[in-house]
């Protein structure tokens, strides 16, 4: 277990150092329990007034004491009770009515923090020297005025009082309008300090006690007072009283001459007071505040049953030495610190820590919710005192004889019971099941009965004992009347239509990510968690929303729920991988662009001579190569070094050509194959340079989803036993790519789909990576962000689903493993000893980013971007997928039985051969057995017949009909007599079929039966030699 993070600025932070407020700025609230978080805290208005408070001893660096006059408790029901608490205690300190020296029965100064005081005389308790002639020369209001009164009336003829502990006092900061609503005069210089608790003898946290009070029957974060749930004092006190929590637990006071206001403070989920994450308190600074009396005892029940034992409340920009005796500022807006062992014993556990206000506090805000007499508010806002009281179990019987009703539907009685007891809408039984989990398993479709749960509190989503709600029981009918009462969204599965209406807020319909994002987490019921999953989802696959034929359609969003397993997965309480690396779904307008681009290729090849199906032009530059391996694809390593050596002939051969040159193409003479190239074997070139690329991890650094560059630190590569500089390799890679896609090759594209996106932005100036100092192309917000690991999951998906839980997911506890490094890489000067934690991890994750997609290889990635636009001009790319070109170059790897379909739908009749007998029985008979044995075979098959027909296992992406030349299938027959047909002397039924892949053609001999076809056709189609006939 690693240790708590420092504070910002300390040199293990590795932060610049500067002013006290870039210590505190970019802290951000942590909302977790106690001792993982603290608060949120507001602030409550006190009945104290000028002359309540006499300070007796006070330092500017020390803090001191002040004195409370037993009289205030007269003014209060509460505070007389806590005054009769406080005798029992014997916590009062006692003065004789005639003046001298000072006794007490148990001293509340003389703690084990608190530092000896000088004895008060009856001439220095009627001095009126201010607090602030001793904040100012920066001393001791010592025991020659040890007894100033704040407004200048002393405490003189009083029998018993209360001294307690503050903190050094320090300037009002606050903003002009916070300070009116506070009731300080802003033009003028205030003070505050926190006045801590009564010391009451044997406290929780004292050191004679050692024994913490027992954990709080409410739990540790509820929403009432800070006193009323954690406090020590009894329960015969009103502990919701704003005067008695700022005595019980602590408070604020704001003084000049005199008090100006004393503040409570209470639990509340929107309090100005927000704390930051932990952080690590040093033992050394422990060691000077105790000498300084600052830490005193906990009183909070809910702070002691965690374990701590001592608190100090940490003044703004408290000056504190660094390891190396420098004075650094800590906590710019102040803090509490919290010790989790005795005062004179060591942290061993380390567990000591502070929270830092993280913002300038809005304190006004609890004052404008509260600006009426604390009675009229209390009034409003909480329930009324039980005028009598009711006999033991009285309740619970009531609860259950109601639920009895409600099961025998005596539901008039159900209704008179529910109105004399409203609050049963919302309680449980033993079993926790309430009076809504009955309704729902009835179908008791009453509206007005509903309603009457809903507003006096029964929850929707409420669970029994075995985990079961209302929802869950209910008929389809109850639900959507519930649905309706409890204003939540219809079933999306149920009522599909109504769910969009309800989530389609502007009545555009289209919904927006927002609205989207919203509209599935409701769906699934997600935690927090899922929800950001969801919202991430949605940022990724629906950035510009959805419409409601998109949702419903047959295809639609709605379809793709129903048999998604990441969505099951997410309804079963899983948060599945957001990035799986595979394509997503082509979207139609998508493909309109593709084949768009496929046009203005095939204008651009016919500017410069070439046709499809129909030899290289003449201007073709002539291309040697060496044969590829005869062993075909049965010996991998035997076809990778044949097919490295291709590679080191043509780019050798072609390096240095120009684009033009590219563009006017390549006539490729394979050494010992005779026959001209009209395109079958530049089809099969272009598949043995692919494999010699990205068949290994030689050239290229394996991925996930594919292959990448090698970082720039690689400055060589090895290519036919000769080093080549990887910049050049990876520039002819580009020009290699652009070419494949210019001749309509269709290649097995291992690349990462990332070079594709950046090779599309690449094609915009405005997106353009000139700089690896350049500013980042994502926004600073969450959609950004999701886009972000959107691009890194096309590089390495894995790499951007742990990211997005280290962002979303992962505790304090376990970021505190990882640091601001990259494969060894440092991601910020310091970063190897810079630890992540939940304030940072937001910038841990940019980086990281940002250092995988643009720095490890931005050299390598350039300069393929260069080698392809040299072929290719950038305008060809705009408007199209940022995947588009891998897609065309891909095409599609699966071949079902409705592209087959599709495929036979084009052959037959149009392409069958011989033309003038292509309707004669015998053809189409053989014809119907051809492709039924195709669909009879797996998808290795399909895929090893496509290469053997076309040059290529995969079909382009527009489709079947988009291939040139048009598959041919030509039945080696010619006529006999005036209606029937025979076979060519030179093809008996005995030879095997050949594939002619320049001209997409598959030659079959006239076979005389389905077994005798099907066995030709697959012993040709598994033994074929590289993309080359078996004869």
């Amino acid at each position: 277990k690693k240790a708590l993070p420092p504070w910002p600025g300390s040199p293990g932070s590795r932060q610049a150092s500067g002013s006290p407020r870039s210590c505190g700025d970019d802290l951000v609230p942590c909302l977790e329990p106690f001792p993982e978080g603290l608060g949120p805290l507001t602030v409550r208005s006190t009945r104290l007034r000028a002359g309540d408070i006499t300070v007796l001893h006070l330092d500017a660096c020390a803090g001191g004491i002040v004195r409370l006059d037993r009289r205030l408790f007269c003014r209060s029901k509460a505070l007389r009770a806590l005054e009769a608490r406080l005798e029992r205690r014997d916590a009062w300190t006692r003065r004789p009515s005639g003046g001298g020296s000072t006794s007490s029965t148990a001293p509340a100064a003389s703690t084990a923090s608190a530092p000896p005081l000088s004895p008060s005389s009856s001439s220095s308790l009627s001095s009126a020297v201010g607090i602030d002639g001793a904040i100012a020369g920066n001393g001791v209001a010592s025991t020659a005025a040890a007894a100033g009164s704040i407004e200048g009336s002393s405490a003189v003829g009083s029998a018993c009082y209360l001294d307690l502990r503050i903190s050094p006092p320090h300037v009002v900061n606050l903003p002009v309008h916070v300070c009116e609503a506070l009731g300080l005069p802003p033009e003028e210089e205030v003070h505050f300090a926190w006045v801590c608790p009564v010391p009451f003898e044997g406290g929780q946290g004292g050191e004679t006690s050692g024994q913490s009070s027992p954990v709080s029957k409410h739990g540790a974060d509820s929403e009432a007072d800070l006193a009323s749930d954690s406090t020590a004092v009894g329960d015969e006190v009103d502990q919701e009283d704003p005067d008695v929590s700022f005595l019980t637990v602590g408070g604020y006071i704001y003084f000049r001459l005199d008090l100006l206001s004393a503040r409570a403070i209470r639990f509340s989920p929107s309090g100005a007071l927000q704390f930051s994450s932990p952080r690590r308190w040093e033992p050394r600074w422990t060691k000077r505040l105790v000498q300084q009396g600052r830490f005193q005892p906990i009183t909070a029940r809910k702070w002691v049953s965690a374990g701590a034992r001592y608190l100090c409340w940490v003044r703004p920009d408290e000056p504190l030495p660094d390891v190396c005796g420098r004075t650094k500022h800590l906590a710019h807006h102040g803090g509490f610190a919290f010790l989790f062992h005795g005062l004179e014993e060591p942290d061993t556990d380390q567990r000591d820590r502070y929270f830092a206000i993280v913002a300038e506090p809005d304190l006004a805000r609890g004052e404008r919710a509260s600006s009426v007499a604390p009675d009229i508010v209390r009034c409003t806002t909480s329930l009324p005192f039980n005028l009598m009281e009711t006999p033991r179990g009285h309740s619970t019987a009531q609860l259950e004889k109601l639920l009895e009703l409600a099961r025998r539907e005596r539901w008039a009685l159900v209704r008179h019971l529910l109105a004399e007891y409203p609050h049963f809408a919302a309680e449980k039984d033993a079993k926790g099941i309430t009076l809504l989990h009955i309704c729902a398993e009835r179908n008791i479709m009453d509206a007005e009965l509903l309603t009457s749960l809903k507003d006096h509190g029964s929850e929707w989503e409420s669970t029994d004992d075995l985990g079961r709600t209302p929802e869950s029981l209910a008929s389809r009918s109850f639900r959507a009347l519930a649905r309706t009462i409890w204003g939540l969204s219809p079933d999306l599965f149920e009522d599909p239509e109504g769910w969009f209406r309800f989530w389609d807020r502007n009545a555009n319909g289209v919904l927006e990510p927002e609205e989207l994002g919203h509209a599935l987490a409701s769906a699934y019921h997600c935690d927090d968690v899922a929800v950001q999953w969801v919202k991430s989802y949605v940022n990724v696959n629906h950035r510009s929303g959805v419409d409601q034929a998109n949702v419903l359609g047959p295809r639609g969003l709605l379809h793709m729920l129903q048999t998604s397993e990441e969505f099951a997965g997410l309804r079963q309480k899983r948060k599945p991988p957001l990035f799986l690396g595979r394509d997503g779904p082509l979207r139609e307008s998508d493909h309109v662009c593709l084949l768009h681009l496929e046009d203005q290729l095939e204008r651009l090849r016919g500017e410069y001579g070439w046709q499809a199906g129909k030899p290289a032009p003449r201007q073709a530059l002539p291309l040697p190569l060496p044969a590829p391996s005869p062993e075909g694809s049965a010996d991998p390593e035997e076809r990778m070094r044949t097919a490295r050596g291709i590679l080191g002939f043509t780019f050798e051969q072609t390096r240095g050509l120009s684009g033009h040159a590219w563009r006017g193409g390549f006539r490729i003479d394979f050494a010992g194959q005779q026959g001209l190239d009209d395109g079958g074997l530049t089809k099969a070139w272009a598949a043995e340079i692919a494999f010699a690329l990205w068949g290994d991890n030689v050239l290229f650094d394996a991925r996930p989803p594919g292959v990448f560059f090698k970082p720039d630190d690689v400055e060589t590569l090895p290519l036919d036993g000769v080093q080549v500089p990887s910049v050049d390799i990876y520039s002819w890679t580009g020009r290699f790519v652009a070419y494949a896609l210019y001749q309509r090759c269709l290649v097995d594209c291992r690349l990462c789909a990332w070079a594709f996106r950046f090779l599309s932005r690449a094609g915009s100036p405005r997106h353009f990576f000139h700089s690896r100092c350049a500013t980042p192309e994502w926004d600073d917000s969450h959609e950004g962000e999701d886009s972000m690991l959107a691009d890194l999951a096309s590089l390495d998906h894995t790499v951007a689903n742990n990211l997005w839980r280290v962002r979303h997911e992962m505790s304090e506890e376990d970021l505190r493993w990882l640091d601001f490094t990259c494969a060894g890489v440092e991601l910020e000067p310091g970063g190897g000893d810079r630890q992540v934690t939940g304030a940072d991890k937001a910038v841990y994750v940019r980086l990281f980013c940002t250092f995988l997609l643009k720095q490890r290889c931005q050299t390598n990635l350039q300069a393929f971007v260069t080698g392809f636009f040299d072929v290719l001009p950038a305008r060809l790319l705009q408007g199209i997928p940022e995947e588009g070109v891998l897609r065309l170059l891909a095409g599609r790897a699966e071949v079902s039985d409705l592209q087959l379909s599709e495929l036979e739908a084009i052959v037959v009749p149009a392409g069958l051969v011989p033309t003038k007998l292509r309707d004669h029985p015998k053809l189409r008979e053989a014809t119907r057995w051809f492709f039924q044995s195709v669909r009879a075979g797996d998808h290795a098959f399909r895929t090893r017949l496509l290469e053997f027909w076309l040059g290529v296992g995969r079909l382009p992406l527009a489709g079947v009909a988009t291939l040139r030349p048009r598959p041919r299938l030509q039945i080696m027959v010619q006529a006999d007599g005036p209606r029937g047909v025979k076979r060519i002397a030179s093809w008996q039924e005995d030879r095997l079929p050949e594939g002619h892949t320049c001209g997409n053609e598959l030659w079959l001999a006239l076979p005389e039966s389905y077994a005798q076809l099907h066995a030709k056709l697959h012993l040709a189609v598994e033994n074929f030699e590289a993309g080359f006939a078996l004869r």
